[in-house]
C-alpha cells in the first residue's frame, strides 16, 4: 500500500529548533579532571529543561557518565535495562546526574553533531527513567521557586503571612432595638 516515512525532526540539521526536555544530546561536558589535555571529550548529555533568555534558547543539560563509582551523585537519573538505552541511543548503562549541570546556549559549539544526520541528539529517555527526569525536574524546579522567594523578601518584597489585602472600615453605630439603620 502507502509507505509513510516518519521523520523525527531532532534528528535533522534543524535539531536546536525541536529537542525538548528527555533528549539525549552529545555535548563536550568540561570537567576539572580533564583541565589540560585540550577539548574535553564528546559525552551523552540529558536535556532537563529548555529555557529562553534574551530570545534565545538554552539548554540545561545533566552531565552523563557509565561510571558506578559514587563521586558525581545527587539528582540521578539511571538508564540500566538493555531496551532503555537502546532506545535513548546509548551503548550501554549510563547514569544522568543533575547536581552535575550546564545551561548552555543550543547554539554552544561544544555539542558534538554527527556528520550523517547533522544533530547532536542521539535519542529519547522513555519509560522509567522519562518519569525518574520529571522527578528530577521537579525537585529543581521547587529549590529554584524557593531561592527566588527566599531573594525576594530579602529585598524587601513580599512579607511572610500578608498574602490578603486588610480593609480598614470605620464601625457602625449600634442601632436601638426595633430602629432600622438608614444609609
Amino acid at each position: 500500500m502507502l509507505d509513510t516515512i516518519t521523520t523525527n525532526l531532532t534528528m535533522t540539521s534543524a535539531w536546536q529548533d525541536h529537542v525538548s526536555h528527555g533528549d539525549i544530546v552529545s555535548f563536550r561536558f568540561p570537567l576539572a579532571e580533564e583541565r589540560g589535555s585540550g577539548q574535553p571529550k564528546a559525552r551523552p548529555c540529558l536535556i532537563l529543561d529548555i529555557e529562553m533568555h534574551g530570545g534565545q534558547r538554552y539548554a540545561l543539560l545533566a552531565y552523563g557518565t557509565t561510571s558506578r563509582r559514587r563521586s558525581n551523585v545527587g539528582y540521578e537519573v539511571h538508564v540500566r535495562r538493555r531496551a532503555e538505552y537502546l532506545i535513548a541511543g546509548l551503548d550501554e548503562p549510563t547514569r544522568f546526574v543533575g547536581a552535575r549541570r550546564l545551561l548552555v546556549p543550543l547554539t554552544h559549539s561544544g555539542f558534538a553533531t554527527c556528520r550523517a544526520t547533522g544533530s547532536a541528539v542521539l535519542g529519547r529517555l522513555d519509560g522509567a527513567p522519562f518519569e525518574a527526569m520529571n522527578a528530577v525536574r521537579g525537585r529543581i524546579h521547587a529549590e529554584r521557586d524557593i531561592a527566588a522567594d527566599r531573594r525576594s523578601r530579602r529585598r524587601g518584597g513580599l512579607r511572610r503571612g500578608r498574602d490578603f489585602t486588610v480593609e480598614r472600615r470605620t464601625p457602625r453605630r449600634a442601632s436601638a432595638a426595633g430602629k432600622a439603620v438608614q444609609k
